[in-house]
């Protein structure tokens, strides 16, 4: 065991003298990527939520011809402002995004039973504008009900007689609509940082030793080659399991910062959700390891591994992309794929559904079995007179 942590420990402090894997192990895929794709999606979200329980300001031309209407909307937590006379060229200069004009008119048409106009005039360049509208035109349709309804009543019909049909919809699929993207986000950032927390440290343990001439001197010491590999996966693995842990706490810190909304209430991001997903890629970490260190060891050069280990970060993309353009069932064939089962795993827990822990133990034991088989590949190569060749 001692020379064991001999070489654990010679590989780690080789890759902590190159900056360039630090920068990806320490740097990349724990802070910048999770930043690079969740950043964008919780800043879209948060600016394009309505929040109606907060109370919106809006400017009001003529809100006099419509005491009613003004009532119904500070009801709803709007507070009208009079507007000035000029406020289109304060809208076009960007002083103020939202003015609902009530024209001279509104009160006879309403008074004779026509329809009354109202005019929403908002500049759409201006941020927030857009959702200051969809708020207020929300809250205007529901008294334009409203006054449908009374309007019938006071005619003595029913306003239901209007309304021949009354559809509804039950939906008893358990996938929430937009988990395909959402769902896959979680796994796609792990398995894309393990595997560039774990690619130069790859390259470097056999074919940088071996362009260096120190792989030889390695090879004639009194160590196993079982130990010898094992040594240099243990060490590779240390830094995939950072590039691991270090996103799933960056994501769960950018996923906390969504705003109560309808789409952070359709996503389950608490603290659990990350501990299950932590979980459940530690196979993955050692599958994905396994699975570097064997192509660094059967490459002849640095300059082939790294082409075939850049060809090899396709690997996360694959599953990635079959479930989003492909109709993949949740079955135990599908399960027992790598990498294919932890993506179908994590869909489910991100919308808060129940998960059959059979088929999680069977994604995880078929992922350890396979890095097992590229572990013993790999000891196999390592074994070869033409390993230094």
């Amino acid at each position: 065991m001692r020379a064991f942590w001999i070489i654990v420990l010679k590989e780690i402090r080789d890759n902590l003298r190159d900056r360039r894997s630090m920068f990806f192990t320490l740097m990349y895929g724990p802070l910048l990527l999770p930043a690079l794709m969740i950043g964008p999606l919780v800043f879209n979200v948060n600016k394009h939520t309505v929040n109606f329980e907060q109370p919106l300001g809006v400017l009001v031309s003529g809100a006099e011809r419509a005491p009613n209407l003004m009532r119904f909307l500070s009801e709803h937590n709007i507070d009208v402002e009079k507007a000035r006379e000029n406020y289109q060229s304060t809208l076009r200069e960007g002083t103020h995004k939202l003015v609902l004009e009530v024209p001279s008119n509104y009160g006879e048409a309403f008074q004779a039973g026509e329809p009354a106009s109202l005019i929403l005039h908002y500049n759409s360049s201006e941020e927030g504008a857009d959702r200051e509208r969809r708020r207020l035109r929300r809250v205007l349709d529901g008294y334009n009900e409203q006054m449908r309804r009374l309007r019938f009543l006071a005619r003595g019909m029913d306003p239901q007689v209007f309304q021949p049909l009354q559809i509804s919809e039950h939906d008893l699929s358990r996938e929430v609509g937009g988990e395909v993207m959402v769902g896959l986000l979680i796994p796609f950032l792990l398995l894309f940082s393990m595997m560039m927390g774990g690619f130069y440290l790859a390259v470097d343990s056999t074919a940088g030793e071996r362009e260096r001439l120190s792989l030889e001197p390695l090879l004639v010491l009194p160590v196993s080659r079982v130990q010898l590999v094992l040594g240099k996966f243990t060490a590779v693995l240390g830094f995939v399991l950072i590039s691991l842990l270090a996103p799933l706490l960056t994501a769960f810190f950018l996923f906390n910062l969504l705003d109560e909304s309808g789409f952070s209430s359709q996503y389950d991001f608490s603290a659990m959700t990350f501990v299950i997903a932590g979980g459940l890629h530690l196979p993955v970490a050692f599958f994905l390891t396994a699975f570097l260190v064997m192509i660094a060891a059967f490459a002849r050069s640095t300059k082939e591994a790294q082409t075939q280990l850049g060809l090899a970060m396709m690997v996360p993309m694959i599953p990635f992309f079959a479930l989003q353009f492909m109709d993949v069932p949740k079955d135990s064939l599908t399960m027992a794929m790598p990498l294919l089962g932890q993506y179908q795993l994590m869909g489910s827990i991100v919308q808060g559904q129940d998960v059959a822990w059979s088929q999680a133990g069977l994604s995880m034991v078929s992922t350890s079995v396979v890095a097992a088989l590229f572990l013993l590949l790999t000891i196999h190569r390592y074994r070869q007179e033409s390993l230094l060749q």
